[in-house]
C-alpha cells in the first residue's frame, strides 16, 4: 500500500481533484482541499500579496499552481500531524468519490466523403 503522505501520492491526489473539477464531486473535494491548506498555512505562512491576503497556489486549471499546490502540502504533513491526519482523511474521502486524472484531449475530424459505421469519441471498444 502506498503511503497517503508520500510526495508521489500527495501529487497524485492533488492531481486528480484538480482534473475533476469539472464533476460536482470534483468541485467539492478541490474546495475542501484548497478550504484545509488555507486554515493549515493561515496569514504569511506561504506568502502574501500586496493586501496582505495569503497567496497560494489554488489555481485548478494551472498545472504549475497544482504542482506547487502537492509541494506545500507535502512540507506541511511533515511539521504538523494534525494536518497530516486531516490530509489522509481528505485523500481517502476524494478517492471514494473516485477522482480521477485525465489531462488528455481527443480531436474528432470528419470531411468528405459518405461514411458509414463512423465512431467518434475515445476509450470505446467495438467488437463483433
Amino acid at each position: 500500500m502506498v503511503d497517503p503522505v508520500s510526495l508521489g501520492a500527495i501529487t497524485s491526489a492533488v492531481t486528480a481533484a484538480a482534473g475533476s473539477v469539472g464533476t460536482e464531486a470534483g468541485r467539492q473535494a478541490w474546495g475542501s482541499l484548497v478550504g484545509m491548506v488555507r486554515r493549515a498555512f493561515g496569514r504569511g505562512q506561504a506568502g502574501e500579496d500586496e493586501e496582505g491576503t495569503v497567496a497560494l497556489p489554488v489555481d485548478p486549471r494551472d498545472e504549475q499552481q497544482v504542482q506547487s499546490l502537492a509541494a506545500l502540502i507535502f512540507g506541511r504533513v511533515y511539521q504538523d500531524a494534525a494536518f497530516a491526519e486531516e490530509f489522509r482523511q481528505w485523500a481517502e474521502q476524494a478517492r471514494s468519490a473516485t477522482l480521477s486524472v485525465d489531462n488528455s484531449t481527443v480531436n474528432n475530424t470528419f470531411s468528405g466523403g459518405h461514411a458509414t459505421n463512423l465512431y467518434q469519441g475515445r476509450d470505446f471498444t467495438i467488437g463483433r
